[in-house]
């Protein structure tokens, strides 16, 4: 099991980050197997803090 802060929305090491209020992910979370956030998404939590992707939703100016 890996760890993720629902905070600041990163991967967090025991022994290197302090680990309370990281929640556990399994290793084959797809937040551990993507290396860019897809065009058009940006990263979130949802109610469980776990990583989600979510559309960018522009606004009109």
């Amino acid at each position: 099991m890996r760890l993720f802060n629902p905070i600041t929305k990163t991967e967090v090491i025991p022994g290197i980050h302090d680990t309370s209020g990281a929640i556990e992910l399994p290793d084959d979370n797809w937040y551990f197997k993507t290396y860019e956030i897809p065009a058009g998404k940006i990263l979130a939590v949802n109610e469980n803090g776990e990583p989600v992707l979510e559309d960018i939703i522009q606004t009109e100016e």
